[in-house]
C-alpha cells in the first residue's frame, strides 16, 4: 500500500521595501541570517547590491546552517509604478510587508517636495491597497491575513512647539512641524483609514521611531547621528596651515539616537506575532512607538564620539562647537524634543527590550575610523 507524504507549508513570506536602506538592510540581514523561519524578499531602487558585512562590520561566526555572503542583490522595483508593484506583489503573495522605503531627509525632502510626498504618502496607500486585495484573494486561507508595517518617524510631532507636553504615547496629538513629518504623518492615516477602518480587516501596523544610526555605514552622510563626525575626516582638515572653519552642530534639539540592529530585533519579534493565531497574538493592528531611551544634543553625541576615539575636547572645540540658539534657520524645521513613550509597546509585546547604550552602539558604528569612511 502506497504512502502519502503531506509536503511541509511552505515558510511565510516577509516582503521588505527600502532594503538598501539603514533600517531595511538591518532587518533583511537579521532575518536571512538568524532565522530560517522566512522567505526574505528585499527590495531596492537606486542601490541594488548590499554589503550586509564588510571588514569593518564582520559577521557573526558561521554556523553549519549559513554561509555569509558579504554582497546580496536586491529586487529592482519603482514604488511608484504601480502596475510593476502589483505584478511583483501577486507573484511572491507576502504575509508581511515591512515598509522602510521613504524619503527621510528633512532637508532633502524640501528640494524635491512632490515626488518625496509621492513616494511617502502616495506609494504607501497603493501598498496599503494591496494589502487588501491580497487579503481579498486569500480569504479562504484564515493563516494568510497579510500586513502591512510602516515604518514612521518621531517627526509626527511638535517637540513641545504647542503641546508642551513630552515623551509621547502612540495616541499623542500630532502636530507636524515640517514637510517631512507631515508626509509621514499622511502615511500614517492612509494606513488606517485604508487598513485598519471600513474594509481593511486591522491589517496596518505603525511603528514610530526617533534618530537612527546603522552599525554597518560606510558613509558618514547616511545618518544624521554620525555625519558630524566629519569634522575629524583627514580629507576635511586644512593641509595650508590656514585656519579652517568651526563647524556649529546643533546643541539645542534632545535626540534619541537607536540603533537600526536594536529596531530590527523588535520588528522580528512584531512579524513573530503578526503571524500566530489571532488568539495567541500579543501585537494587533495600531501604532507602537520604538526608540533607545538615550537622550543628547547632536554636539553632545559629537563629544561622545571623540571621546570614544581617544579624540581630546582641545581638538574636538578647534574644529567645532555646539550651538544651543535655536534651529538652524537655514534648514528645515526641527522640532526640539519628539522623546518617544514606549511603555505601550512594551506592554503589547509582553516584555521589555533593552537597548544598546550609545557608547556601545558608536564604538560598533564608528570602528575603524577615519579609514572606513574616507569616501563620505
Amino acid at each position: 500500500m502506497a504512502t502519502s507524504t503531506v509536503s511541509a507549508p511552505a515558510p511565510p513570506t516577509i516582503l521588505i521595501t527600502g532594503a538598501s536602506g539603514m533600517l531595511g538592510r538591518a532587518l533583511h540581514r537579521l532575518l536571512i541570517y538568524e532565522s530560517n523561519e522566512y522567505n526574505v524578499i528585499g527590495l531596492g531602487f537606486s542601490r541594488l547590491e548590499v554589503n550586509h558585512y564588510h571588514e569593518y562590520f564582520p559577521p557573526p561566526t558561521p554556523t553549519k546552517h549559513y554561509c555569509y555572503e558579504s554582497k546580496i542583490r536586491l529586487h529592482g522595483i519603482n514604488l511608484l509604478d504601480y502596475e510593476e508593484t502589483s505584478t511583483f506583489l501577486r507573484r511572491y503573495n507576502p504575509d508581511i510587508i515591512v515598509h522602510c522605503a521613504a524619503e527621510r531627509y528633512p532637508d532633502a525632502f524640501e528640494t524635491n517636495l512632490a515626488a518625496s510626498f509621492q513616494l511617502n504618502v502616495d506609494a504607501t496607500k497603493h501598498l496599503a491597497y494591496e494589502i487588501l486585495r491580497l487579503g481579498d484573494e486569500n480569504k479562504t486561507n484564515a493563516r494568510k491575513k497579510p500586513y502591512l508595517i510602516y515604518i514612521s518617524t518621531s517627526y509626527v510631532f511638535d517637540g513641545g512647539v504647542s503641546s508642551m507636553v513630552y515623551p509621547y504615547k502612540p495616541g499623542s496629538t500630532a502636530n507636524p512641524i515640517n514637510n517631512y513629518g507631515r508626509s509621514k504623518w499622511e502615511g500614517e492615516c492612509a494606513i488606517r483609514d485604508i487598513l485598519n477602518k471600513e474594509e481593511g480587516l486591522g491589517q496596518g501596523v505603525i511603528v514610530r521611531v526617533p534618530l537612527l544610526y546603522g552599525e554597518d555605514c560606510v558613509d558618514l552622510n547616511e545618518s544624521p547621528a554620525l555625519e558630524m563626525m566629519k569634522v575629524h575626516l583627514p580629507q576635511n582638515r586644512c593641509k595650508d596651515k590656514v585656519t579652517p572653519e568651526i563647524k556649529k552642530i546643533d546643541d539645542w534639539a534632545l535626540r534619541f539616537p537607536t540603533s537600526v540592529e536594536d529596531v530590527a530585533k523588535v520588528l522580528k519579534l512584531m512579524i513573530a506575532q503578526l503571524l500566530k493565531g489571532s488568539n495567541e497574538r500579543a501585537i494587533h493592528s495600531g501604532t507602537y512607538h520604538v526608540a533607545s531611551p538615550h537622550g543628547c544634543t547632536k554636539y553632545n553625541l559629537l563629544q561622545l564620539q571623540s571621546k570614544i576615539l581617544g579624540i581630546s575636547r582641545d581638538v574636538v572645540e578647534k574644529r567645532a562647537v555646539g550651538d544651543s540658539s535655536g534651529p538652524p534657520a537655514t534648514s528645515a524645521p526641527r522640532p526640539q524634543c519628539t522623546q518617544l513613550d514606549c511603555c505601550d509597546t512594551w506592554k503589547a509585546m509582553g516584555q521589555t527590550f533593552n537597548f544598546v547604550t550609545l557608547e556601545e552602539g558608536m564604538e560598533r558604528a564608528l570602528f575603524g575610523f577615519p579609514e572606513r569612511f574616507m569616501h563620505s
